[in-house]
């Protein structure tokens, strides 16, 4: 017997409304609906459009009410690190911050000039990154936020979703632990991180595990939609979360990676505890929470943002190009001629992407990409061997040799980065499902449901449900002379 769910899945630039089919022990997809997202400015800060998103999902809600089947649960994943308040009435204390918001800037180094590097890393085991949740606190504190003063909840950005559809508020693992207030031994929160950032540990609500039904849909909601009840579930909220749960390796963990690719890149391994160690705090690695009580341990890397921001300037003056064109012009161009490093943070914030690719070209004395194939051939191949050197970095942290990287999400769709990446990473690279966001999301639902018992069960499903695309590396010596080119770069 089919059973169907409804999984939301959000990024920082659209959003989907995706129903899964449940049957046979495989998972069918079908988008219902897709809408548009983004950051809105407003005065210089960079906001979400919280109740437009509310609107986007009861739109998708409604469109699969009318497919006539019976929903067997709802969830919602997003991005990490963002969040909005509730004051004591439980109501929203305006829209959230986005996470490239300029009022960040400067709080990560402010805090750590009182709160050493080495000791909160002990603590959180997070990657230092100004956006963080505790870094965006602080830039509140800072500010002399209001909304900081009167808040009494912190919901990441899927719970207070859920929360508008349930009237339901607690924080889900997997969104909480990318917040760096969260211990990661323990999986409980870090109060005394809070208390010593001057943040309000009031803030911190419930922990709830992925699969822990988040109530049902408001009566209010009801009468709208003309529905029955619908359950939610606090799935995988953090998107990241829900994809490695979908990645379909078998075993351990122990001999491949995952390379979650999409807006961000976020590469890394799952472990059973956090590693927390100095050379991991040295190299800037993460430890966040996954599926089963697992760690998922991993590097952000800046991604197709890279691609993303170069189309948008170019669209700005006037030059429209379609991604699939930009593939093509990357295919042409050049090799091996310049290389940057995709986490310096001068590529963080919008704005002028190919200029600041051709800058930092020229300061470190490498031919300057003029054309726009050879712009975006760049930004491809410093990916590629961005995603090596992290490889490389994970075997030296784990101990172990890595024979196989899962490449996931909406990135396994572009055959030519498919390419350089397995080159450069001189490994086995199996690509898809490019849906393992909402298959994840969906899947962890039906854990919580019942129907499946463990995240074996669920990359099970996966594999049974999924064609994926098997490539092997070549062109050896000449990435090997590109890599230690790369390796140099500050």
């Amino acid at each position: 017997m089919a059973s169907h769910y409804l999984a939301f899945d959000l990024g920082a630039s659209s959003g989907r409304a995706i129903l899964g089919t449940l049957t046979d022990g495989k998972l069918l997809l079908e988008e219902l609906h897709r809408f548009e997202n983004g950051a809105v400015d407003v005065n210089g800060g960079l906001f979400w459009n919280l109740l437009g998103l509310f609107q986007e999902l009861k739109t998708g809600l409604k469109k699969a009410l009318a497919t006539g089947v019976t929903l067997s649960g709802v969830g919602i994943d997003t991005w990490g690190v963002d969040f909005a308040l509730l004051d004591a009435a439980g109501m929203f204390m305006g829209f959230p911050r986005q996470y490239r918001d300029p009022r960040n800037a400067g709080a990560m180094e402010a805090l750590l000039a009182s709160y050493p590097r080495e000791e909160l890393y002990a603590r959180t085991g997070l990657q230092f990154m100004p956006f963080n949740s505790l870094f965006q606190l602080a830039a509140m504190r800072q500010a002399n936020d209001p909304a900081l003063r009167g808040g009494r909840t912190l919901l990441f950005m899927p719970n207070a979703l859920t929360y508008l559809f349930t009237g339901v508020s607690a924080a889900e693992y997997t969104i909480a632990s990318t917040s760096q207030l969260l211990d990661p031994k323990t999986r409980r929160w870090a109060r005394d991180v809070a208390k010593r950032a001057g943040i309000p540990a009031r803030l911190l609500p419930k922990l709830v595990k992925p699969g822990t039904p988040a109530g049902q849909l408001r009566p209010a909601l009801c009468e709208e939609l003309n529905c029955q009840p619908v359950p939610f579930y606090f799935s995988a909220g953090h998107d990241t979360a829900a994809a490695v749960a979908a990645v379909p390796a078998t075993g351990t963990g122990r001999d491949w990676a995952y390379l979650s690719s999409g807006t961000w890149s976020l590469l890394g391994m799952e472990l059973d505890q956090p590693c927390v160690s100095e050379d991991a705090r040295r190299l800037d690695y993460t430890n966040e929470g996954g599926v089963g009580g697992k760690i998922r341990f991993l590097k952000n890397i800046m991604g197709l943002w890279l691609v993303q921001e170069c189309r948008n300037q170019w669209r700005r003056q006037g030059r429209e190009h379609s991604f699939v064109e930009l593939n093509n012009l990357s295919a042409e161009a050049a090799p091996f001629r310049s290389f940057v490093n995709p986490n310096n943070p001068v590529f963080l914030t919008p704005g002028d992407m190919p200029g600041r690719l051709q800058d930092y070209c020229r300061q470190t004395g490498q031919p300057v990409p003029e054309t726009p194939g050879a712009v975006i051939r760049c930004a491809h191949e410093s990916l590629a061997l961005r995603y090596r050197q992290t490889v490389e970095e994970l075997e030296s942290l784990s101990g172990q040799r890595i024979n196989t990287l899962h490449l996931v999400g909406g990135g396994s769709q572009n055959q030519l980065l498919n390419r350089l990446t397995t080159n450069a990473v001189q490994r086995t690279v199996v690509t898809g499902p490019v849906e393992a966001t909402a298959m994840g999301n969906l899947l962890v639902q039906a854990m919580g449901a019942g129907e499946l018992r463990n995240l074996k069960e669920i990359r099970q499903v996966v594999r049974a449900s999924t064609e994926t695309g098997l490539h092997q590396p070549e062109d050896a010596a000449a990435w090997e002379a590109a890599y230690q080119r790369f390796r140099t770069l500050p």
